[in-house]
């Protein structure tokens, strides 16, 4: 029964003590996440490529 009461009082919570962002605010703050990890992912496979091509090199370097 406690977990019963534990859902009312959640949903209750949620649909009366809540603040909501508005639409507009919602929609910013996504594209704003969406630019900052686009952004850092190319930045990790810019770093990776320099990573791997020096690897690359150092390990001709000794295979000869």
């Amino acid at each position: 029964m406690k977990f019963i009461q534990y859902i009312k009082d959640s949903f209750e919570e949620l649909s009366n003590h809540m603040t909501w962002v508005t639409k507009e605010e919602a929609q910013k703050t996504t594209v704003t996440v969406a630019v900052f990890t686009i952004a850092f992912a190319l930045a990790v496979a810019g770093i990776d490529y320099v990573f791997q091509t020096g690897l690359d090199n150092f390990f001709k370097i000794f295979a000869n």
